[in-house]
């Protein structure tokens, strides 16, 4: 199988150079050293073909060297490499131009010739090398991003799906203990269930919808708790029409209203009101989520996944971790969420 690596000097604009170098060397020869251009043009052309040639071989090796001392290795190679296609260009402009004055100049000349060529061979060498390891550099780069790009994206998909058995065990819970008491209740929590997980399931592969939707969504969870709760679940839902085409991660929203009405309704046996408000700012979305708070009576810390997960969720969405902010007053908890525009 041929190497790529090997081939990567054969997309390099050579010919381009190769020719205006074998022009310049062999206009060198007549100008300076007074060669008829016959003869400057026939020993440029020989000369620097084999110094072409074994500039090719020479990068198409360096590519199966061993990483150790590879510079010393390069360096011995271009010197083998400079004086072997000068000497073979050598015996080959002297068969071919017969004039003993020209074997003189040639025979002077050799010491300077095997100067260039090594110079040539050795710089183009330690080029490629630098090129290869950077490119090998830039191709570890892109595979360690598309790996943590994966990551990210399969992290983002295990927290989307653990907000769903999450509720969902919540509901199977209420459902459980509606079918003796209040059958008929239990009979349209399964339904409005039903059509929760249904919207749930299509937008599976849908991380991103407008707030609209969202909102929509949000009507569905919030009809199956207020069966579960009745008349002592209120939500007041306030949103800025400017901002309802705005785009948001899919089920944002639903875990920060399912922790208030957790927090808000746990302990109490009144009617609470839980209140969203969603407004502009800039070219970000702000949204404040507000609901009654008892700080005696609070569920375990430990029942609770839909902040912490929303939390991780932002932060692999928007690399950012000020998102989303709690505050906690004398009788109400708040949680404040900044929804930046999709990059």
């Amino acid at each position: 199988m041929t190497n790529p690596k090997a081939l990567s000097i054969s997309r390099l604009p050579l010919a381009g150079v190769a020719i205006l170098w074998t022009a310049a060397y062999a206009a060198g020869l007549h100008y300076f050293f007074a060669l008829d251009w016959q003869t400057a043009g026939i020993d440029s052309f020989f000369f620097n073909l084999l110094t072409l040639i074994a500039l090719v071989f020479l990068n198409g090796i360096i590519s199966y060297l061993p990483r150790s001392a590879i510079f010393q290795i390069v360096l011995g190679v271009a010197l083998v490499f400079a004086f072997s296609s000068q000497w073979i260009a050598q015996q080959a402009v002297r068969q071919l131009i017969p004039d003993t004055t020209y074997h003189d100049f040639v025979n002077q000349s050799m010491p300077v010739r095997w100067a260039i060529g090594f110079i040539l061979l050795l710089a183009s060498g330690v080029a490629f090398v630098f090129y290869t390891r950077w490119r090998e550099i830039a191709e570890a780069q892109a595979r360690d991003s598309d790996t943590r790009l994966l990551a990210r994206e399969a992290e983002l998909y295990k927290l989307q799906l653990q907000l769903q058995p999450h509720f969902l065990f919540n509901s199977l819970n209420s459902i459980n203990a509606l079918i003796l008491i209040k059958p008929d209740q239990a009979r349209e929590m399964v339904q409005q269930l039903s059509d929760f997980l249904r919207l749930t399931i299509s937008r599976a592969d849908e991380p991103w919808i407008s707030l609209s939707q969202e909102l929509a969504y949000l009507q569905t969870y919030l009809a199956i708790e207020k069966v579960r709760f009745g008349h002592r679940l209120e939500i007041n839902v306030q949103v800025e029409d400017s901002i309802k085409d705005f785009t948001i991660p899919t089920l944002v929203l639903q875990p920060l209203l399912e922790n208030a009405i957790k927090f808000g309704l746990y302990g109490t046996t009144g009617k609470i009101t839980i209140q969203l408000i969603a407004e502009s700012k800039d070219s970000t979305v702000l949204i404040k989520i507000t609901n009654p708070f008892d700080a005696d009576m609070q569920p375990s810390a430990r029942s609770g996944f839909g902040l912490t997960g929303l939390q991780r969720r932002l932060y692999l969405l928007y690399a950012r971790n000020d998102l989303m902010q709690t505050t906690q007053g004398n009788d109400t908890f708040t949680v404040n969420l900044i929804i930046p525009p999709r990059s």
